[in-house]
């Protein structure tokens, strides 16, 4: 795997990891593990990552600043490169619903959370997108529609969805405050209260989320919950709050539509 065909918030976060690590312990605590998909191998030893850590305390501020110093580093070939990125690359979407059903904060069992994420390879794009309000409506419209008819949605279910999209408040939260996550968790207690979760924990993987990416230089993120809007059909329905809650992911330059029903 060669250096450009790592995705720079993936490179980001691996020199994040590094950058904490203060010790050859912070480094073999388990984050590093083998890539399955290369064969069996092993996890980072703890004589390599004395080398990373020694090569870093020669650089200036003592932090890396840019992947290639890492890759310099005698033993870090391409084998350790794929198992930092397979280590590393998990998106925060991603990262917050194993997250949900692992430590058990919601169970599979009657409450699916499902999300569907969109990235771009082009910056300005994105950023054009984004910045629009209009042109941001539109697109989750479109990725909307095109997600009722991947699910095989009825018509005259899909259409009042997207009719409330087209019109709908869109209310945004950045997390250069910590607005976005307690706004999310507040989302999850409109299911049903707390009678399913504990407020502390739920409000503990909101935060996770919203700043997954905060050691990195690019960390913004942002929640942007369509008001009144109520998801029908793209899982089957139990209860569920009146508001699509959409993250605008900088880093990775991804938009992700989440959808959650409870089942009581």
């Amino acid at each position: 795997m060669s250096n450009t065909e790592i995705q720079p918030w993936v490179a980001n976060r691996i020199l994040a990891f590094f950058n904490r690590a203060h010790t050859v312990d912070d480094i073999v605590n388990g984050t590093i593990q083998d890539d399955p998909s290369d064969g069996p191998g092993r996890a980072m030893g703890r004589k390599l990552a004395a080398k990373i850590l020694r090569a870093k305390s020669l650089l200036p501020r003592r932090r890396f600043t840019e992947f290639e110093q890492l890759d310099r580093v005698p033993g870090v070939g391409p084998g350790m490169i794929q198992d930092l990125v397979y280590s590393c690359g998990i998106s925060a979407a991603q990262a917050f619903q194993n997250a949900m059903y692992d430590e058990n904060v919601i169970y599979r069992e009657n409450w699916p959370l499902e999300f569907f994420r969109f990235t771009f390879d082009a910056a300005d794009q994105f950023q054009e997108l984004v910045q629009d309000e209009e042109l941001f409506r539109v697109y989750v419209c479109d990725r909307l529609e095109q997600l009722c008819s991947e699910r095989e949605v009825a018509e005259d279910t899909c259409r009042p969805m997207l009719e409330a999209l087209a019109t709908a408040y869109i209310d945004t939260y950045s997390n250069s405050t910590p607005a976005p996550a307690y706004a999310l968790a507040l989302w999850f207690y409109e299911f049903d209260a707390d009678n399913w979760f504990s407020w502390e924990r739920i409000q503990e993987q909101t935060e996770r989320y919203i700043n997954f990416h905060m050691d990195s230089n690019n960390w913004e993120m942002e929640l942007r919950f369509f008001r009144g809007v109520q998801q029908a059909g793209i899982i089957p329905v139990g209860i569920t709050p009146t508001d699509l809650p959409v993250m605008v992911n900088m880093p990775e330059r991804a938009i992700t539509i989440w959808f959650s029903t409870l089942y009581d």
